[in-house]
């Protein structure tokens, strides 16, 4: 805590106090001196479960210090930790309660998959025991996870985001079982790759099961109580394979829903970089994808600022989105284009990302002009952000509507040149195409 003691000061007070929801929680203002002026947040959980994360756990994940004897609560216990002066707390009691019931399912999604969230608290502070320190991941096997004297290939499985392999492997010294993770659109964004090294998921860059390319993995020891398989991990260790193409990426997303929720009071239990800096970065990878060179393209190491166009297009419609994004890819060409990214908006906060992409990061934003897109909010969302660029660009092309029905979208003016979707996906592709060109 800094050298400084949370709880005790020449003058202190509870400036703030809150009880509800089987929570309190207090803000302490701490003064030592007429400048040394501090303060501190005190949470004490009044109700726990049975099984699974408890709330004492995620205040320790989010670099809270357990203190049984503390002034500012009623039980005089909490979990306290330093906040600035203008801390909300009733805002924070809020959204630690969203944060905590995402967290409370991703461990019950990733637990199903033998992925174990750690519990440092455990029961303990409840009734005045020391904290649990419990680290539910097993063991993990030595080596690369696939290197060995034999591997044999049990079975394979998909999501919607990952493909999943289940080997076994012997080495000279133990044997096991090996989950094998396959992004479907690498390379990983900032929030994944966040939560793979907090569960020290490993890379393994030439993998077997996946063509040779890029897999991570986790190695869990083949364990037995005794001489038949029935007495070993064995049926464990399929079951929690088998839950992955159910349960994996439900409970990738929960975590970083979780943690997403106390982002904003500058809390985090991932090890993950600042909301602006992972925006930027996975941007910027997601930029450099075109299948192959632009034609009179510059060749360049740089990694370019934007992307060559933007799509924007209402679920409904995506079918000529896809078409016109594959397309204009295939030339040489950086799209945007949410579909070629899904896993990328897994714990980003949209608005920002939107707004950076559409109004910022573009040198194009083509818009699919419909009543589905009228209707949605963040198609709007989008094109409001669009409109801004144009604004910005004084009377330059920048947003390309191509129309659908008759619908008018409000702020895009009748005037603006619209090509219709009769005239073709391949002929409007070839007219962005030349738009595109240098």
């Amino acid at each position: 805590m800094n050298g400084r003691d949370p709880h005790t000061a020449v003058k202190s007070e509870a400036v703030s106090k809150i009880s509800r929801d089987a929570i309190e929680a207090a803000i302490a203002r701490l003064q030592w001196t007429k400048d040394d002026v501090r303060y501190s947040l005190h949470v004490n959980p009044t109700g726990f479960t049975s099984a699974g994360i408890q709330k004492v756990d995620f205040l320790s994940f989010l670099g809270f210090e357990r203190c049984d004897r503390c002034t500012f609560t009623n039980f005089q216990r909490c979990f306290v930790k330093w906040v600035p002066e203008d801390f909300h707390l009733d805002r924070f009691l809020k959204a630690f309660e969203v944060a905590f019931a995402h967290l409370e399912k991703a461990d019950s999604a990733l637990e199903a998959c033998g992925v174990f969230l750690p519990q440092p608290e455990g029961w303990g502070f409840y009734n005045g025991r020391p904290s649990l320190r419990r680290d539910r991941r097993p063991r993990m096997l030595h080596g690369d996870g696939h290197t060995g004297l034999k591997t044999q290939d049990f079975k394979h499985s998909e999501d919607d985001t990952f493909l999943f392999s289940f080997t076994f492997i012997e080495t000279s010294n133990e044997k096991g079982f090996v989950t094998h993770y396959r992004p479907k659109h690498p390379p990983l964004s900032s929030e994944l790759s966040s939560v793979f090294a907090y569960f020290d998921f490993q890379q393994f860059r030439d993998c077997p099961q996946f063509d040779f390319e890029t897999c991570f993995y986790r190695a869990v020891p083949f364990e037995s109580g005794g001489g038949h398989v029935f007495d070993s991990n064995a049926g464990f260790a399929h079951g929690q394979f088998d839950a992955h193409a159910g349960r994996f990426s439900t409970g990738i997303q929960e975590l970083l829903a979780s943690n997403e929720n106390v982002e904003a009071f500058g809390l985090s239990f991932l090890p993950i970089g600042k909301p602006r800096d992972r925006l930027a970065a996975d941007i910027n990878q997601m930029i450099i994808r075109p299948e192959k060179p632009a034609v009179n393209a510059i060749v360049t190491n740089a990694i370019p600022s934007n992307f060559d166009v933007a799509i924007s297009v209402a679920g409904a419609d995506k079918t000529y989105a896809s078409k016109l994004a594959d397309l204009v890819r295939a030339a040489g060409y950086s799209v945007f284009y949410y579909e070629f990214f899904p896993e990328y908006l897994w714990g980003k906060n949209l608005p920002n990302t939107f707004d950076e992409i559409f109004r910022k990061r573009s040198r194009y934003c083509v818009i699919f002009v419909s009543k589905e897109y009228h209707d949605r909010v963040w198609t709007n969302h989008e094109l409001r952000s669009a409109q801004a660029r144009a604004v910005q660009e004084k009377g330059k092309e920048y947003i390309l509507p191509v129309r659908l029905d008759d619908t008018e979208l409000e702020g895009l003016l009748p005037t603006i040149g619209y090509v219709p979707i009769d005239m073709g996906i391949d002929k409007i592709g070839e007219l962005l195409i030349k738009k595109l060109q240098p």
